[in-house]
């Protein structure tokens, strides 16, 4: 089947590529620039005016270059539908040829940015079985929803087709005629649960990592002599004082971790359409993602100690493939919610799974272990830092007691547990992370035994899974080793059965 009608991108593409491109280089300038001071002038008699000059004119030069390239970019690449294929050339200098069968696509995932939603485009970026590297096999940076739509027709008239074809012709109740399938909402998050996921969310250690990360590239030219004069005078006005502009700073970069959340889950829905999950997001930036069902390996329920007091959770599932946002392995399905609710949205979803499975926990004398994981190496740093601090030093002791109670927790925390199909696995770093996958999806499970460990005879175990286009693993320490081999035997092939053994 022929149809070699060519489609080009829409022009805005032009102006994204223009800005993605100044995106990556802007702030590497403005580094540069500034670290030659501000000795720049306009005025034709100062000395730095011819250097001014050129700078002005390398700046003009770039981005007229940047923008030739979008342009060449934009009118190179053109997209077709032939032979039951989505075919696309592009190149800047070398014209390169992508041909992509319908019947691989996977998902069309969508987003639509601050370019698209005024002319009412969207950006498709399509994933299949064979992605790597966290990217997707192809992207359309900006086309009209009625060219979306037909690229997600054509997908589906071709696996129709294929469909048919292998099963010779027999009856298939979603591909019959009379079949139309129906898109039903699983989860919408409402205003509220919208406001104490942003309220409680940890970008504020993001905010943080960024201001560090940029006031780092100004060391060259900020006058620390009379920045540390000034903070002297400034600590000289009072502790209150000091404390007040913490808090105040604290405030303002938890207000900014607020907003970024608050815009990013806006509108949150997850949607179902026969083996697909769809979830919608984003206000100013809205996003689409598809997942399709068969590519889910496991599901992480998440519970963050603040959260976990009010019975609120995270659900994140691990899908194989890039179907995340530029290739994130870990896509999440209820940002927030009650745990109880999420179990009820859970068996819709996965039927089959149970997420109740009773728990096997570490053994007693496995406790002691668990106590002293941290203590081992942060009691000789806290003395050293205590002693040649003192008697400041002193405050980095209460670290010790703290490190025993986190230890204790992982360890009432840690669990397992599995049955003929299903492996559940339990632990703590500071979330509590509870680990749904099945044994066809398992690619590995390790154990391991130090010395000290083999004399108790406890292990710890891995697990492995394909998420992303990596991998992904979850890990108990300190179980009885017998009980954890028993794991391991369950996970050969023709066993369906695990036997504790004692």
């Amino acid at each position: 089947m022929m149809s070699r009608n060519v489609n080009r991108l829409h022009p805005i593409t032009i102006m994204i590529s223009f800005f993605a491109s100044l995106k990556s280089i802007v702030i590497p300038g403005i580094i540069i620039l500034l670290g030659r001071g501000f000795h720049y002038s306009l005025n034709p008699s100062s000395k730095q005016f011819i250097d001014t000059l050129i700078v002005i004119v390398i700046i003009l030069f770039v981005l007229c270059m940047i923008l030739i390239i979008s342009y060449i970019n934009w009118k190179r690449f053109v997209y077709w539908f032939e032979d039951e294929e989505l075919r696309i050339e592009y190149g800047l200098f070398v014209k390169k040829k992508r041909y992509i069968p319908f019947e691989r696509i996977q998902s069309l995932n969508y987003k639509e940015g601050v370019f698209h939603r005024p002319l009412k485009l969207v950006k498709v970026s399509i994933e299949t079985a064979a992605d790597s590297g966290g990217k997707s096999e192809a992207d359309l940076t900006a086309i009209t929803r009625v060219q979306a739509d037909t690229i997600e027709k054509e997908m589906k008239k071709a696996k129709k087709k294929l469909s048919e074809v292998e099963q010779n012709e027999r009856v298939d109740f979603y591909n019959s005629p009379n079949h139309q399938s129906v898109r039903t909402i699983i989860h919408r998050m409402s205003k509220k649960d919208l406001i104490l996921l942003a309220t409680t969310s940890s970008g504020i250690g993001v905010v943080f990592s960024g201001l560090a990360a940029i006031m780092s590239q100004f060391d060259d030219w900020i006058r620390y002599d009379e920045l540390y004069g000034q903070l002297q005078s400034f600590v000289k006005l009072g502790t209150i004082i000091v404390i007040i502009a913490v808090l105040i700073f604290l405030l303002i970069s938890w207000f900014v971790s607020v907003v970024i959340t608050f815009l990013s889950y806006y509108e949150f829905v997850v949607e179902k359409e026969e083996d697909k999950l769809f979830i919608s997001k984003g206000l100013l930036e809205k996003k689409r993602i598809t997942i399709p069902m068969k590519r889910i390996q496991g599901v992480r329920i998440v519970e963050n100690p603040f959260r976990q007091l009010f019975g609120y959770s995270t659900i994140v599932i691990e899908s194989a493939g890039s179907s995340g946002e530029k290739g994130e392995r870990k896509i999440v399905l209820l940002p927030l919610v009650k745990k109880q609710l999420a179990f009820k949205i859970l068996e819709k979803l996965f039927p089959e799974t149970q997420w109740d499975l009773p728990l096997e926990h570490a053994p007693k004398r496995a406790k002691r272990r668990y106590l002293l994981t941290y203590l081992y190496w942060l009691t000789p740093i806290t003395l050293s830092i205590s002693y040649f601090a003192f008697p400041y030093g002193l405050w980095v002791l209460i670290i010790l007691p703290l490190a025993l109670i986190l230890g204790a927790w992982q360890y009432k925390s840690a669990g397992y547990a599995a049955n003929e199909q299903q492996l559940t696995v339990v632990y703590r770093g500071i979330s509590k992370i509870t680990f749904v996958t099945f044994k066809q999806r398992i690619q590995a499970i390790s154990l391991s035994q130090s010395y000290l460990a083999k004399r108790k005879s406890l292990g710890s175990m891995t697990v492995h899974i394909m998420s992303g286009s990596s991998g992904s693993v979850a890990s108990i320490k300190h179980f009885d080793q017998e009980n954890l081999e028993g794991i391991f035997e369950w996970y050969q092939p023709n066993t369906h059965s695990l036997q504790n053994k004692k």
